[in-house]
């Protein structure tokens, strides 16, 4: 890899910017990382997409809201910059698999640490960091759309995002059911209560533009303390309930209320589709063998328990 990829670095960069190493970056589930460095001392990050990078099954970019493509990742990038949304740049993407068998793209480095880091480590920094991530928030969830879904395919005015959510937590249940046999009944009564919340729903025709999976592990912070969003590719049009449940999930009440009016109904509904789609991704991971299996492990306990304070 290095070889081919030195000289696309001189290229897009500039004679000086030769490589001088390339060090794979742990962390992702569904692209691989890369930290490259040049000679004359520049560093970016190196992101590589291909169906061989997943951990997932049924992670299929033609999905709706797929979160795994190479596409989505440039669109989102583009749009989210363009609002001011703090998130790192793109230098450069080759999507013709001319060079290699897979899907790339040069995009900034963060000098610094994600947010799990900051709240553990350096708890000193933790307000304002979290000023700079509600800031971002703030121009995320201020851009609206008559139209859910993702940049450059929105759904058409029949699409109903309740009903696309019910079938994903079923198959979600499905999954886990067949996995996870010890909670088979729990997961069958946790899919009855979503299907109660979402008796008590109205169709929306607003959407809000939303991270989709926002959590102290997808806050990269730079020295200055400002908050970059990263893992953009499932950003989307959605209801706002779907991504301040999950705020409230990873964050407590760190980040306050993201928004002044949220339907409380909704917020239990989209809390019950996280806890079934994170554990069913956690299960994937146990099962492909991740390489952090404790927190695999802690995460499957997590929701677990959070499983059984639903029902």
């Amino acid at each position: 890899m290095k070889e081919w990829m030195s000289e696309k670095a001189m290229q897009i960069f500039g004679t000086e910017y030769a490589l001088q190493s390339v060090k794979r970056l742990l962390g992702g589930a569904q692209k691989h990382t890369y930290l490259a460095k040049c000679v004359n001392g520049f560093q970016f990050v190196l992101y590589q997409w291909d169906k061989s990078t997943t951990c997932f099954e049924n992670d299929d970019e033609n999905q709706w809201f797929s979160s795994n493509s190479a596409a989505l990742f440039q669109n989102n990038n583009e749009w989210m910059r363009k609002h001011g949304i703090l998130t790192p740049k793109l230098f450069y993407m080759d999507r013709s698999r001319s060079d290699c068998d897979y899907e790339y793209a040069f995009v900034e480095y963060i000098e610094g640490r994600d947010m799990d880091y900051i709240m553990e480590k350096e708890p000193e920094r933790q307000q304002a960091v979290l000023e700079s991530l509600k800031e971002s928030i703030g121009r995320l969830h201020s851009i609206k759309s008559e139209a859910a879904g993702q940049i450059g395919r929105l759904q058409g005015p029949d699409f109903d995002i309740l009903a696309f959510a019910l079938e994903d937590m079923h198959k979600n249940v499905q999954y886990l059911q067949k996995e996870d046999k010890d909670y088979a009944y729990a997961y069958a009564r946790v899919e009855e209560k979503a299907r109660e919340y979402a008796d008590r729903l109205e169709k929306r025709n607003t959407y809000t533009f939303i991270h989709g999976e926002l959590g102290p592990n997808h806050v990269m912070v730079d020295g200055d303390n400002h908050a970059y969003l990263i893992d953009i590719e499932g950003a989307r049009y959605d209801d706002v309930e779907e991504e301040c449940s999950f705020l409230d999930m990873r964050f407590h009440s760190m980040l306050g209320k993201p928004e002044d009016t949220l339907d409380e109904h909704r917020m239990h509904f989209y809390h019950i589709g996280h806890c079934l789609g994170n554990l069913c991704g956690a299960v994937q991971l146990r099962q492909k063998g991740y390489y952090d299996m404790d927190d695999v492990n802690g995460m499957i306990d997590f929701f677990h328990a959070q499983i059984a304070a639903i029902i």
